[in-house]
């Protein structure tokens, strides 16, 4: 999931960049193999081909998140398509009652945060805020286009106006002023007198990545075929060096300067992943630097997940009853099949040349016997459990952070100066983001606080005046913050404070809601790509989309997983190989 630090995103782009990025595409042409691959080992066979012209195949997709529902959503594209025959018979489950995975919205502001205000209601009015996964950019051309075609609007992911720092839990070692074309020209230059030449080298790293990742959508990138190996893909795209060391390596071995990293970089990395540079290996800092031109979809980026399910004809299988607790693997061979004729029941047997799988859900509903899978959510956080397979044993255990997010409604403008050591009334920022591997020996007790926005005043009412400075025209604010621990928990002897008292003024706090994540992996270097890399094909007829997340994990990033994941199966069952991404797919040759 990126949750971008935007605003940090100006202090390398020292002049405009276009189309931004996610992690670099392969500047020299390799050919990627169905059945190849630097671990293919650990590839299993794909199978003989499909060869029951009378009967649809039968895809679970279990997660509808990013991943699954695009997945769904790619299926049904090569299924439209005239001349093909590439059909098949789609259901998406998912424990949750929503689609969207970790992209998610909240209402912090309502008493049931988490509900749809009614129509026509104020508070329907208001536009949420993202709960999970937050902003995309201009690069990402799957979630652009799906924005695009789908309806949806896009909102600036900007925040309220003010400054933003960069806190090491003693001081502010970056600080930028806001107030227009002098300040800005300020800004940059105070960015040069203290990192030297380390901007324009990562500005330079940033847009080599930018002219590179574009190729992953292009006719010839995609029509070399699918890769079952993300250590092939890794090679591939020339990620392999970056994956391998911790982000401080690989910057200082690029010329970056240690103060750079340890200030800037690793506060990038912290909001966005949950870790410093000195634990995540070099692509996560890369994606991380990549926020520049950042947007999310007004009302919530999980309405593209929505449509991508909505507009695929897919079952769609949601909350409890839908929880996947086994997959069986039905090894190739003859098998007993139920047919039934009015009032009769016969069997007849079936004679399989490809293995296949049932689907046992917790409540013992909704299950089924299908002729592929596709895994589109961790399998260590899935619980499910397998049978007749080696799955497991193929699949890595990924760690995934830990993060607390907190909204705050408060009717403080700014943080307290005095949290931060600083005299009262002086000018705060309303963006920090904090870095843990300066030598300081007081750590941030957070990740980051972003100023969302302002609330309108028919909403704010509800709260008072609010604070010892009650008037009617009290503004309320949204406030959203990242961190390892609860900021929830009292810190005096009397119990009586919080750090939210202390950082925003007791009695200025008038609402809080906590949600804990496990919001993204933990992006360690990889040194033995064969051992920590996931298959994408586990097994015949499995597929796993979040194979993809121990080397970048992003929306967009999860999209073309789902993507290369669709491509491999239809060239297992059919031997079809897309001559395009579903990104450059011409329009008009589209069916609705």
């Amino acid at each position: 999931m990126l949750l971008a630090a935007a605003s940090l995103a100006w202090l390398i782009a020292l002049e405009t960049v276009s189309a931004q990025l996610l992690f670099p595409a392969n500047t020299h042409q390799y050919t990627f193999s169905s059945t190849g691959g630097l671990n293919c080992s650990q590839a299993s066979s794909a199978g003989p081909r499909w060869s029951d012209p009378g009967r649809t195949p039968r895809v679970a997709i279990i997660g509808a998140g990013a991943g699954g529902s695009s997945a769904a959503f790619f299926l049904k594209h090569f299924d439209s398509l005239a001349g093909h025959d590439l059909h098949t018979d789609v259901t998406v489950y998912d424990a949750a009652d929503y689609v969207g995975g970790r992209s998610t919205v909240i209402w912090p502001w309502n008493d049931d945060p988490l509900a749809v205000p009614h129509s026509g209601s104020v508070d329907a009015l208001e536009p949420p805020v993202e709960l999970g996964a937050s902003i995309y950019v201009a690069a990402n051309k799957n979630l652009q286009k799906a924005r695009r075609v789908f309806g949806l609007e896009d909102d600036a992911y900007d925040g309220e106006d003010g400054g933003m720092a960069i806190w090491d839990g003693e001081t502010f070692v970056f600080q930028e002023s806001s107030g227009g074309a002098t300040w800005d020209w300020w800004n940059k230059a105070k960015l040069l007198w203290r990192y030297g030449r380390s901007a324009f080298t990562v500005r330079s790293l940033v847009q080599k990545t930018v002219a590179s990742f574009v190729n992953l959508y292009h006719p010839e990138f995609v029509s070399q075929g699918a890769f079952t190996s993300i250590a092939n893909f890794s090679a591939a795209t020339n990620l392999q060096d970056a994956a391998s060391v911790s982000a401080s390596d690989y910057f200082s071995t690029q010329g970056i300067s240690d103060l750079f990293t340890n200030e800037l970089t690793s506060a990038a990395t912290q909001v966005n992943y949950g870790t410093p540079v000195s634990r995540l290996h070099g692509v996560g800092a890369l994606v991380s630097l990549a926020a520049t031109g950042a947007v999310a979809v007004r009302g919530g980026n999980r309405q593209i997940f929505e449509n991508f399910v909505g507009k695929s004809g897919a079952r769609l299988r949601l909350g409890e009853n839908a929880r996947v607790e086994e997959l069986l693997k039905l090894d190739a061979g003859v098998r007993r099949r139920r047919q039934h004729r009015t009032s009769e029941e016969e069997q007849a047997t079936e004679r399989t040349t490809r293995a296949q799988w049932v689907v046992k859900t917790a409540s013992g509903i909704g299950g089924g016997t299908y002729d592929a899978i596709i895994l589109a959510a961790p399998y260590h956080h899935t619980g499910i459990h397998f049978v007749n397979s080696l799955a497991p044993a193929l699949i890595p255990k990924q760690p995934y952070v830990k993060l607390y997010v907190t909204f705050i409604i408060t009717n403080a403008t700014t943080p307290q100066a005095s949290y931060f050591g600083l005299k009262e009334g002086t000018p705060m920022p309303n963006e920090i983001f904090g870095t843990f591997t300066t030598p300081s020996t007081r750590k941030p007790t957070f990740n980051s606080l972003n100023y969302l926005k302002p609330l309108p005043s028919a909403i704010g009412a509800r709260f008072g005046g609010g604070g010892s400075n009650e008037t009617d025209t009290t503004t309320f604010h949204v406030v959203k913050m990242f961190s390892d621990r609860s900021l929830l928990v009292q810190q005096d002897d009397d119990g009586t404070s919080t750090l939210l008292d202390d950082l925003f003024g007791r009695y200025n706090v008038v609402k809080t809601v906590e949600k804990t994540w496990f919001a993204y992996p933990r992006l360690a270097p990889v040194r033995n790509p064969e051992r920590d890399y996931a298959p994408v094909r586990p097994d015949q007829g499995l597929y796993y989309v979040n194979a993809m997340e121990r080397l970048v994990s992003t929306m967009e990033t999860e999209t073309i997983s789902a993507f290369n994941i669709v491509s491999l199966l239809l060239n297992d069952l059919y031997g079809y190989t897309p001559p395009s991404s579903w990104a450059e797919w011409p329009e008009e040759e589209e069916q609705s």
